[in-house]
C-alpha cells in the first residue's frame, strides 16, 4: 500500500510472493523487479524444499528423480516460464 501511495520507492520481498501477490495484479502495473536477486545463504538460508515424511528416503528420491527428469527434458522451464518471469530454481 505504501508503494502504491508513493511513500516508498522500493521494497524487498520473496520473489514468488512479490510476483504473484503484487506484480501480476492490477496494482503492480508499472512496477518490476530490478537489480540482482539477493541470495546470500547467510541471511536468506539455502532456499526452499519439498517436505516428505521423516525417514522416507524412497519418496525423497522419487521427488528428486522427477525434478531432475523434467529439468533435463525442458518441461520444468516450460512450466516456470508460464507462471514466473524469473528463475525459480536458482543455481
Amino acid at each position: 500500500m505504501d508503494l502504491i501511495a508513493g511513500r516508498l520507492e522500493a521494497v524487498h520481498g520473496d520473489d514468488v510472493a512479490v510476483q504473484m501477490g503484487f506484480l501480476d495484479s492490477a496494482n503492480g502495473k508499472g512496477y518490476a523487479f530490478t537489480g540482482d536477486p539477493l541470495r546470500d545463504p547467510k541471511y536468506f538460508g539455502e532456499g526452499v524444499g519439498i517436505a516428505v515424511r521423516k525417514g522416507d528416503k524412497a519418496l525423497a528420491t522419487r521427488f528428486n528423480d522427477a525434478l531432475a527428469a523434467i529439468r533435463a527434458d525442458g518441461e520444468y522451464n516450460k512450466i516456470q516460464d508460464h507462471y514466473f518471469s524469473f528463475d525459480i530454481h536458482g543455481e
